[in-house]
């Protein structure tokens, strides 16, 4: 992938393979979304305060794969990078954590080299999953995704996902498992960027939300 072609938002790396179970388009002020199902994936992550600032983890996940320098893992392996770099809160500790997805290929733990830098990058298997998704251009900030993942649980509401609320009738954010994921690079003009959000759902509130479009 050509640096040109990054700078027009072609991204030219992995992405994690999905099933596609529903299409919801909507227009302003409504917000569409998908719902897409995940399988197992492997990632490697680093957790971050708030007063860090974003590069900071991310180099400390790209040494991993051996962007910039030689591989800091136990087998000196260069690996691919992969799109999106995912973003999570704890609210109760205020620590984010930021994931690289692994390339499809580091399918089992065996065939993942254990980080050299061990106390700040950690290999984590993530279980299948699946959940609502909302795409947006623009700038990959906390403040907006956290604006964009309010817009996505109201509409979940609307259409009658039943997701916790907190005293103010909205949806209680510290009750939800819901990440940002950033599908470019800085340098990519934001207005051709790919950002997304996901709300994790269980197969539950799924088949009651694809039966409920239907009969539409």
């Amino acid at each position: 992938m050509s640096y040109l072609g990054m700078i027009f938002g072609k991204i030219g790396v992995e992405e994690p393979a999905f099933e596609l179970l529903l299409t919801r388009v909507l227009s302003s002020p409504q917000t569409p979304y998908e719902i897409r199902k995940y399988g197992k994936r492997y990632a490697i992550e680093t957790t971050m305060s708030s007063s860090d600032k974003t590069s900071s983890p991310f180099m400390r996940l790209a040494g991993y794969i051996g962007v910039t320098k030689s591989p800091e893992n136990a087998k000196n392996e260069a690996i691919a990078m992969t799109a999106p770099v995912a973003m999570d809160k704890n609210h109760e500790s205020g620590m984010k954590t930021m994931k690289f997805i692994l390339p499809s290929s580091y399918d089992d733990m065996s065939k993942i080299p254990q980080p050299t830098n061990a106390e700040s990058v950690h290999v984590k298997e993530i279980a299948p999953a699946v959940g609502a998704v909302h795409q947006f251009s623009g700038t990959f900030d906390e403040n907006k995704c956290h604006e964009k993942v309010r817009s996505l649980a109201a509409q979940l509401l609307i259409d009658g996902v039943d997701l916790p609320k907190g005293e103010d009738g909205l949806v209680a954010l510290d009750k939800i498992k819901y990440e940002w994921w950033g599908f470019n690079p800085p340098f990519t003009l934001p207005f051709l960027r790919r950002n997304e959000v996901w709300i994790e759902l269980d197969d539950k509130q799924v088949e009651k939300l694809i039966a409920s479009q239907k009969k539409e």
